[in-house]
Formats: structure tokens, sequence, C-alpha cells
């Protein structure tokens, strides 16, 4: 069954793409949290349709995502990167 299911979602070129491009995110994400210092910078920013959200990894360690839509690219990194 789970087979079916394989075949079917990557036999459509688009959806391949999308998924293929998904896991590589995710591959991009857990290696950057693996290595210390590559965690202290990291950073994503995206815009969606309502607006601009991001995360970040403070200082100490903590991990802040802020999915309130912003305006602006800028008005996001500021509030991602203080």
């Amino acid at each position: 069954m789970i087979d079916k299911v394989v075949n079917m979602i990557f036999s459509l070129d688009s959806l391949r793409k999308a998924v293929t491009a998904e896991v590589h995110m995710y591959d991009s994400i857990a290696r950057i949290m693996a290595d210390d210092e590559s965690s202290k910078i990291a950073c994503t920013i995206w815009c969606e349709e309502d607006g601009w959200r991001g995360w970040n990894i403070k200082e100490d360690g903590r991990y802040y995502f802020h999915d309130i839509p912003e305006h602006t690219l800028g008005d996001v990194m500021n509030e991602v990167m203080s």
C-alpha cells in the first residue's frame, strides 16, 4: 500500500519536486542544529501570502519562532534578530 502511494506521489513532477525540496529543507535544518557554531547564527526568514515570518536561535540557545505576519522584510528581521 505504501509503495502505491509513494509511486503515485512521485509520478507527478511538481509534487515530487515539492516533497524533495521539503526533505532537503529539514535535512539542512538538522545539520545546522547539530553543529554548535552554525546553530549560533542560524536564522530563516520567508514570505507567505499574509506577510513575512522567521525563526532564529537566540544567544542563550533558545529557539525563537516569529509567527505573526509582518508587512516588510525589515520588520520581521528586527523581530527575529533582536
